[in-house]
């Protein structure tokens, strides 16, 4: 009689943890979950002015210059957090040559950087980025393949 006591006590133990451990597991990943939706929350909300200063985040088509004469194309977006944000796409230039309406369209492949984000005034919250890096690789622009700027729009923070 005591080896089937003792059988049973073993065996509820055993489907005791054997539960235990799965609902341990689910409420570890119910707790990660939670943390990670907290994150997310809490993460400042961070974007690139645009020609109209409208925030843009993750956009698919940027304007370099807002005369029409340069825009980012087919951006794909590896990074956007808080300090950088990076893509690879195509910048199509107007040669503006002999004017803007004439000239002849090319476009280069570019890795495009948005970086140095600082808070939006009046916005708590929210950042903007207020630096771009445009590498062109494999071509060296006027003895050059980075440019670095700020992005065209007017950054809210500088009003």
């Amino acid at each position: 009689m005591r080896v089937t006591r003792f059988a049973a006590i073993a065996l509820s133990a055993a489907a005791l943890a054997a539960v235990s451990v799965p609902l341990a597991a689910h409420a570890a990943t119910a707790h990660a979950v939670t943390a990670q939706e907290a994150i997310h929350q809490t993460a400042p909300s961070v974007a690139v002015y645009d020609c109209l200063n409208q925030p843009q985040i993750r956009p698919s088509t940027f304007d370099l210059f807002c005369d029409g004469s340069g825009s980012f194309t087919g951006l794909r977006w590896s990074t956007w957090n808080a300090s950088t944000a990076t893509a690879t796409g195509a910048l199509y230039l107007d040669s503006c040559q002999p004017n803007c309406a004439q000239g002849k369209w090319t476009h280069l492949t570019v890795d495009l950087i948005f970086w140095r984000s600082e808070p939006v005034k009046g916005q708590p919250g929210k950042r903007g980025y207020t630096q771009m890096t445009v590498l062109y690789p494999g071509q060296p622009v006027g003895g050059h393949n980075t440019y670095t700027e700020a992005p065209p729009g007017v950054f809210p923070g500088e009003f």
